[in-house]
């Protein structure tokens, strides 16, 4: 088993194919979908950082990405296709891509029904279909854990939910030990006051008693667009680290909200530091936050 690994979050990455849009979801969700990004100033994500971002994270030796949902913007499969050419030509084999979707990844029921994501992505879904989590991997000194939270919801709804039968199989998952650091991705985020019932995790405070009861090291999600950092309950006292980081190819002006990911350094005894990567619109390269030290090595090991 090796004992260091140089991972990197990425989440909400909403990849653009605006001309797969067919004239018949004019009455579907996907209307409104469209709209936003074709003319919404605040959903301007680019094709080509996602390439660059790759190209960059591939070159200070991240040997595994953990994506958290919300891959594209539509869940049409031109969208899947391109994003995975994108996967495949950076380098970055399917075992060194954990991903779990998330609420755009089954926009509509079509989607879960012809199990869009799982069918393009192929290899690099992890998951064979929608009814395969939790899904659970070795990787070095890790266990990575997959939870969906993603599900088809009406107009103007974003809420995600984990469901019973996969609340039962996690808690048997959860009670196994591995006696590696366990990591669990998910797209909602699962920590208190974000179990909204129009945008949040619907049955979040069912999955806490999880983690309280059976514990994990640490949290990984999206959904919200921004950075957060914040603890749940764990066993006997202990708390469970919680990390959001933003959209990886959103083109904005505002720093806080600009192209990012969160790179996460792993040895023996588990996560070592954790730090965020900023597109730096003026010279095109990826750099931590202003402020922010980084570990002196390029790779970051």
């Amino acid at each position: 088993m090796t004992d260091r690994l140089l991972a990197a979050h990425l989440t909400d990455i909403h990849y653009p194919v605006p001309s797969s849009f067919r004239l018949k979801d004019l009455l579907t969700k996907r209307v409104t979908g469209a709209a936003n990004l074709l003319f919404s100033s605040r959903r301007s994500f680019r094709p080509h950082l996602l390439k660059s971002l790759l190209h960059h994270l591939r070159e200070i030796g991240v040997s595994h990405l953990l994506i958290t949902g919300d891959l594209v913007n539509l869940a049409y499969a031109e969208e899947y296709l391109r994003l995975r050419t994108h996967l495949e030509e950076s380098g970055f084999a399917p075992g060194q891509v954990s991903m779990v979707p998330g609420n755009h990844d089954t926009y509509l029921p079509a989607c879960v029904e012809q199990e869009t994501f799982w069918e393009n992505l192929g290899p690099y879904a992890w998951a064979a279909g929608p009814g395969d989590y939790p899904v659970s991997r070795f990787v070095g000194p890790l266990e990575i854990i997959g939870v969906s939270t993603a599900l088809p919801t009406a107009l103007g709804m974003a809420y995600g939910e984990v469901g019973e039968d996969q609340l039962r199989r996690l808690e048997e998952l959860l009670s196994r030990r591995s006696g590696r650091f366990r990591v669990v991705l998910i797209h909602h985020p699962p920590y208190p006051g974000a179990d909204t019932w129009h945008d949040g995790l619907v049955d979040g405070a069912r999955l806490r008693r999880l983690f309280w009861k059976h514990g994990a090291d640490l949290i990984l999600h999206g959904h919200e667009h921004n950075d957060a950092e914040t603890r749940i309950d764990g066993p006997c006292g202990s708390s469970i680290p919680v990390l959001g980081t933003g959209c990886a190819i959103l083109d904005d002006p505002r720093p806080a909200l600009r192209a990012r990911a969160r790179l996460l350094r792993f040895g023996p005894g588990g996560l070592e530091r954790q730090w965020l990567i900023v597109h730096d619109p003026a010279s095109g390269h990826w750099r931590a936050p202003s402020g922010t030290s980084i570990p002196e090595s390029p790779a970051g090991v």
